[in-house]
């Protein structure tokens, strides 16, 4: 069994042994679902960007993600099948199939199955997972103390706040918002911000572009992108935004919950920061602030049992909606990552398709047809 599920087993009941995952990344042949993840420590109530901007005696050099290899999962025809008819449940709702991805995880058996998940999209806030994991690929080389990082994580991950985004995407990449750079002050900045995408780029993530920060950053009273910012972006009429695919999000999420992303340690803690708790769920199932993110309302746990164990990103748009989550049942039976995005504002502004299809999902994965 792998340290993490050592780990997140503390307060629950036995259950089989899992494979030690292997820095090849070789999907084992079964895999139990993991338990619901320890208590974080408790979290300072404020924090300031200057706090966590000096380094620790180390520069900030181009670091590679320590999975090299992506998983070898196997094609299944009955999740495609699952997947097909989850498209054709959007599509007999009316909603267009052609800016639809997804990509369905069988973690038990290493199977999966998918529908346009090569498709580059737009994001939104799923990025933000991405910029946790070249987080702790730096605090595991020293370059930060992960307490300074807390607070920040906390609001990014937890509550997908983009001042917080802003603040580490700084922070690990060195550089700031707002600035209007020229020559070769614009290109060591732009290089500088790039590193985030060739950390996972030179690790098989082909083409992926996580550079670009989310807007707004009312911190900083920046409300759209601005000098280096918008100048990274190119043409006005078809700026270079942030690009993911669902097989790449349902990769990283695989490594973290198989305890492969950076070190079982910290995959543990990274799995802490994007789980979400019975008890959240049910206080946001119903919860129409329009202040404040929910990560339930309009998501897949919404429509899913309170106890299953429960771990992802979401993000939405005025014109898209994506999510990406680890999904297990409390008896380890059934265990899968689902990742949908989609970019058209019929979906932005659908609030039941996303619970729809992850209830489907699960009655599925789960033989409750």
């Amino acid at each position: 069994m792998t340290f993490i599920g050592l780990a997140l087993m503390r307060r629950q009941n036995p259950s089989p042994s899992q494979p030690t995952a292997t820095p090849s990344a070789t999907v084992p042949k079964t895999q139990e679902s993991l338990p619901p993840v320890a208590v974080l420590p408790n979290l300072p109530q404020t924090a300031s960007l200057p706090d966590i901007l000096p380094q620790i005696g180390q520069e900030n050099s181009e670091l590679v993600y320590n999975v090299k290899i992506a998983p070898n999962f196997k094609k299944s025809d009955a999740l495609q099948s699952i997947v097909d008819d989850a498209v054709a449940l959007a599509a007999v709702k009316g909603l267009p199939t052609n800016p639809l991805s997804i990509t369905l995880i069988n973690t038990k058996t290493g199977e999966y199955a998918a529908y346009q998940q090569e498709k580059p999209r737009f994001p939104a806030s799923v990025v933000k997972m991405f910029w946790m994991v070249y987080l702790y690929a730096q605090i595991e080389k020293g370059i930060w103390h992960e307490e300074n990082f807390i607070f920040y994580l906390n609001s990014m991950i937890k509550k997908s706040d983009n001042n917080a985004a802003s603040d580490i995407l700084d922070a690990i990449t060195q550089t700031k918002s707002g600035q209007n750079l020229e020559g070769k002050e614009y290109e060591y900045w732009l290089k500088n911000r790039k590193k985030v995408n060739k950390f996972f780029q030179k690790a098989g993530y082909e083409k992926i572009n996580i550079s670009q920060k989310p807007f707004p950053i009312t911190s900083q009273k920046i409300y759209e992108p601005q000098g280096s910012d918008l100048k990274m972006r190119g043409d006005p009429k078809n700026p270079i935004r942030n690009k993911i695919t669902t097989q790449q999000a349902a990769r990283l999420l695989y490594e973290i919950y198989d305890g492969q992303s950076i070190s079982q340690i910290y995959s543990e803690k990274m799995a802490s920061w994007l789980s979400i708790d019975p008890a959240t769920r049910i206080e946001k199932k119903d919860d129409q602030n329009p202040n404040e993110f929910n990560p339930v309302r309009g998501y897949f746990s919404e429509s899913l049992p309170t106890n299953v164990n429960f771990g992802g990103k979401a993000g939405w748009t005025s014109n898209t909606r994506q999510e990406a989550a680890y999904i297990a049942t409390p008896d380890g039976k059934a265990a899968y990552i689902l990742v949908v995005f989609a970019e058209d504002r019929t979906y932005a502004y659908d609030w039941k398709i996303f619970p729809q299809m992850s209830r489907f999902v699960y009655d599925r994965m789960t033989n409750r047809k």
